[in-house]
């Protein structure tokens, strides 16, 4: 298998790409109108990604990044041999896939996995990424002692998820300030990612 610094990038930059691949292509074939999401909030992820331009080439690189990050975790956690973080992180990447696969389909399950599937992912992973940036064992062993851009996103990620609780739970027509979220949300994740990979130093 390849060094874990590469399985971090690769788990970093292929959902960037697909996400933000299949949000280019729906606006170039004109079926979304060009904006910013990160602002305007114009569309969620999962609008931009099952247009009929773009869905099969999100599906196919998100299929992949989800099935590297299933991997990615007990490479992470194999210092502590926490089998229950191990199992948080795979979970929140089993949650991703059902959401993949759903995606573009009608009914029930679909509604499901959109609106609770992806939530749990999102929850899931960020926990797992809390415990493992917050771990001062695993930090020292693994990674230069100046992670203050890790901090940083952490921080935002917190602020992030607090602000999308009582929009989630309580809110319900406010559709825009939730994709705005969401975006930011998933781009701090796969930031997370990648700082780890430019910090990390000790090869797998």
């Amino acid at each position: 298998m390849f060094k874990l610094k590469y399985h971090l990038l690769l788990v970093s930059i292929i959902p960037f790409i697909a996400i933000h691949l299949s949000f280019i292509l729906s606006v170039q074939n004109e079926y979304l109108s060009l904006c910013n999401p990160y602002i305007d909030g114009c569309y969620s992820i999962s609008r931009a990604a099952r247009q009929p331009s773009s869905i099969i080439i999100f599906k196919v690189l998100m299929l992949i990044s989800a099935l590297f990050l299933f991997f990615l975790w007990p490479r992470l956690f194999k210092p502590n041999y926490n089998k229950l973080l191990i199992l948080i992180g795979r979970l929140g990447s089993l949650f991703l896939i059902a959401y993949i696969v759903a995606l573009g389909e009608e009914g029930f399950f679909y509604e499901i996995m959109r609106r609770f599937g992806v939530f749990i992912f999102y929850i899931f992973t960020l926990i797992s990424q809390w415990v493992f940036t917050f771990s001062t064992q695993m930090r020292i062993r693994r990674f230069f002692l100046k992670n203050f851009l890790i901090n940083i996103i952490v921080f935002l990620q917190l602020l992030a998820f607090l602000l999308a609780i009582p929009f989630f739970i309580f809110f319900k027509n406010y559709g825009y300030i939730e994709n705005i979220i969401e975006w930011w949300i998933t781009l701090l994740i796969t930031l997370w990612f990648f700082i780890n990979f430019i910090y990390y130093k000790k090869n797998d």
